[in-house]
């Protein structure tokens, strides 16, 4: 989706190469949100559209109906050089912020990781337009 005004590429070689990475993306913008996953050549592997015709604020109810969030999900496996950005409909570039990357441990053997990714679509400094969830795990099945 070359014609979008992505973000600055943020390297994802913080995981693992082989393993298995998840993710789940939500919203709560009226602009529609872009997530990109691109290869070390700058191709999109995996690409996500969070719809902004769902977004309602405040939230009210409970469960799967509240409407609040359209989600996004999916999985890749990890290789080096790989790499994600964000856009949006919206005029501006979207701001990142990230965690720090973070381990998980079991009886202190490695059992995975994972970091978030939040955004804000350029009009203002709330940075709550997207959240980004990536996490990894040691072993898969």
């Amino acid at each position: 989706m070359s014609n979008k005004n992505w973000s600055a590429p943020q390297s994802l070689d913080f995981i693992p190469t082989g393993k298995l990475v998840t993710f789940t993306a939500m919203h709560q913008a009226a602009y529609e949100q872009y997530i990109q996953i691109t290869d070390e050549n700058g191709k999109p592997i995996t690409f996500q559209t969070l719809s902004g015709s769902n977004c309602e604020f405040p939230i009210h109810g409970q469960g799967q109906t509240v409407g609040f969030f359209e989600n996004g999900t999916g999985k890749f496996t990890m290789r080096k050089g790989l790499q994600i950005q964000f856009a949006n409909s919206g005029s501006h570039v979207s701001l990142v912020a990230v965690a720090n990357p973070n381990l998980f441990f079991i009886n202190g053997k490695t059992f995975g990781g994972g970091t978030l990714y939040v955004t804000e679509d350029g009009g203002g400094t709330d940075y709550n337009d997207t959240s980004f969830v990536l996490q990894w795990f040691e072993f898969e099945g």
